[in-house]
């Protein structure tokens, strides 16, 4: 580590005036030791330069409104094409469909107690299990195998729309 001594003499390391460096340091520029009256600061010349060094790449890295119009136009055209393929669907044209799914799952949940509680009657806690299991299975099966609108939909019962 090679300390500086002065605003001046750090500054003539980088080749600027001394405002410069008082500018940087509100920025981060790294001070080993503050200086007080009649004492200057001192500089650990190893992280000024790290500093600048990563200032500069921060710059470089920076995205310009040029590069972000880019990044935004090749953004939406990978949208486009994601649509094309059939890879996305707005959320609006899926909200319905998942709607009417879940609507009628509840239904179709609500509408079983009695007839389960028929079958339950007398029966073991074992086939209790089973139908409630196998009820539980088929609704989430037929939610978990819904299409999206407009795709082809193969032919099913009526209890849980695709």
């Amino acid at each position: 580590m090679t300390r500086i001594i002065g605003q001046e003499n750090i500054a003539s390391l980088f080749g600027v005036a001394g405002k410069t460096i008082v500018d940087w340091q509100g920025s981060g520029f790294p001070v080993a030791a503050r200086g007080g009256p009649n004492r200057a600061s001192e500089f650990d010349s190893v992280e000024c330069i790290q500093w600048l060094v990563d200032r500069e790449v921060r710059k470089v890295r920076a995205e310009n409104p040029k590069d972000r119009l880019h990044r935004l136009q090749g953004d939406e055209m990978e949208m486009k094409l994601a649509v094309a393929r059939g890879e996305l669907v707005r959320a609006d044209e899926v909200e319905p469909a998942m709607k009417a799914a879940i609507v009628t799952a509840r239904e179709r949940i609500r509408s079983e107690p009695a007839r389960l509680a028929i079958q339950m009657e007398g029966a073991d806690t074992a086939t209790r299990e089973a139908l409630l299991r196998d009820l539980f299975d088929d609704v989430l099966t037929k939610l978990g195998s819904w299409r999206q609108p407009g795709a082809e939909v193969e032919a099913e019962d009526d209890e849980c729309p695709d």
